[in-house]
């Protein structure tokens, strides 16, 4: 529960207590010569005290859920004893000084009350407490009474004076903050830079996988180069799987752009890191970059809003955030669960569908390879001006051709897959793509049943990495024979 819901029911048991007199001076304005016939918007704005906030040394803000001081650590610098200077967020403490060092109000409820107990002045709801650099002004403390809910605004006082005013909520809020609000919530990293930059790694440890999801970056190549993948990422625990480039944006970037919504702890303890699921993970993320910089993210419980149904008593509980630590960072953060990719997904998510995709003039020849081992060449000679196919010697109708090889480059993965083939997967057919760069080599894709769930098992380069639709094969071997005896080109499978 936030601070400030409790804060309104903490004043909502008050007027229960206070019974029905107390609870028509707190709904409605107190009934005085001074303001009566007067609605607080047409009243003009009462000046309480005016201080800047350079000349401010320390701030006590007291309420009903902490304590602590903000002390002045040099110019434009402040600090509380319980947040260390790196965690904290000097903004904060900056704009909390502003508002406390100049109080202006709604209006003036009395000149010299004699009765403070019935503006809740005889138990505060808050204090703040000021003094300033070179003794240039008297301390000055400040009391917070009962929230007058028809103005949306606190009955306030300072210490030495029986003067009593009404300063609105919004110009308070800082009173009923905690030391933990001053926390740096974001900008945990620099921002990324796509020029000096470079992720090199992300591994992702969960209790559900069999094994840790990692993506290693792929060696860059220009566009003068051979290309025959166009996508940075591969999973390199899963047999070298391609990852999608879009797909997988959030999982490779997003520590760059990760922000929290609440810190629970600095300097947490064994018992803290326990409380809060860090010490076992449900999820840990680790990135490496510029080949030596390693974050490590540890996301622990989740945290849950609950709703309780009036009318038939059940509870519902909403996931709104999950506990984490970042490496190098001494606290125990709460993050939204949509800032967390990492906590959902499975690596078919990430997957690139279409593996491999050689511009046709990089290929030397391709070959094709039916269910007996027969193997069938075609040579691709030329490049995008002028070009012909051969095979056996004797020219290919091109554009048949054409088709034949977009159908190849259509082998879709559906899914990863990557346990050892066995005696019953049989071999249906593949090909073959022979570069003409010397140092690239070959690419070798093979096809072998799985009749169990009709499907086909792809292995690349002797690597079994995924399964597409059994069709594909089949629709394979219809294609060839198309392409050498004559027939349509078929690209559905």
């Amino acid at each position: 529960m936030k601070k400030n819901a409790k804060i309104l029911i903490a004043s909502a048991a008050g007027i229960a207590v206070l019974g029905a007199a107390t609870l028509a001076l707190v709904l409605t304005n107190p009934v005085d010569n001074t303001t009566s016939g007067t609605s607080s918007e047409e009243s003009k704005k009462v000046s309480v005290f005016s201080y800047k906030k350079d000349d401010i040394l320390s701030l006590t803000i007291k309420n009903e859920t902490d304590e602590f001081t903000i002390d002045r650590l040099g110019s434009e610098k402040w600090g509380t004893d319980g947040i260390p200077t790196e965690l904290a967020n000097n903004t904060a403490y900056g704009g909390t000084m502003e508002d406390a060092g100049v109080i202006e109000a709604k209006m003036k409820v009395e000149d010299d009350a004699q009765d403070l107990a019935k503006y809740g002045f005889n138990e505060p709801t808050a204090t703040i407490s000021m003094t300033f650099k070179d003794d240039k002004f008297e301390p000055v403390k400040c009391v917070i009474g009962m929230k007058n809910l028809g103005e949306n605004a606190w009955y306030f006082k300072t210490e030495d004076s029986n003067a009593v005013y009404l300063v609105s909520d919004s110009k308070l809020k800082f009173a009923f903050t905690e030391e933990l609000d001053y926390v740096q919530l974001s900008g945990f990293m620099p921002a990324y830079d796509s020029q000096n930059d470079s992720v090199d790694r992300v591994r992702i440890e969960r209790p559900d996988f069999d094994k840790d999801l990692v993506l290693d970056k792929l060696p860059e190549q220009t566009d003068k180069e051979f290309v025959s993948v166009y996508v940075g990422y591969a999973m390199s625990s899963h047999n070298n799987v391609l990852a999608d480039d879009e797909a997988d944006m959030d999982i490779v970037y997003g520590m760059f752009e990760l922000s929290a919504i609440d810190a629970v702890a600095v300097k947490p303890t064994d018992e803290d890191k326990k409380k809060y699921g860090i010490d076992s993970p449900s999820c840990t993320v680790t990135m490496v970059k510029n080949e030596k910089e390693v974050t490590k993210l540890y996301i622990g419980d989740a945290l849950y809003h609950t709703e309780k149904d009036e009318e038939t008593g059940k509870e519902s509980k909403t996931v709104i955030g999950y506990y984490g630590m970042l490496s190098g960072r001494d606290a125990i953060y709460v993050f939204a669960p949509d800032s967390l990719p990492w906590l959902t997904i499975q690596p078919e998510d990430i997957l690139y569908r279409l593996f491999l995709t050689p511009y046709i003039y990089y290929v030397d020849d391709v070959t094709v390879k039916d269910a007996e081992g027969k193997e069938y060449e075609f040579k691709i000679i030329g490049d995008a001006d002028k070009n012909h196919i051969e095979h056996n010697g004797k020219t290919v109708e091109r554009a048949k051709f054409t088709s034949f090889y977009q159908y190849l480059l259509s082998a879709y993965a559906e899914e990863i897959y990557n346990d050892p083939l066995t005696p019953d997967n049989k071999f249906i057919g593949g090909f073959t793509y022979d570069y003409r760069e010397d140092d690239e080599g070959e690419d070798v894709v093979e096809f072998y049943s799985s009749e169990q769930d009709r499907t086909c098992i792809i292995v690349v380069n002797g690597d079994v990495r995924y399964k597409v639709r059994q069709m594909y094969g089949t629709r394979l071997m219809q294609n060839l024979e198309a392409l050498l005896n004559g027939g349509e080109i078929y690209m559905d499978f």
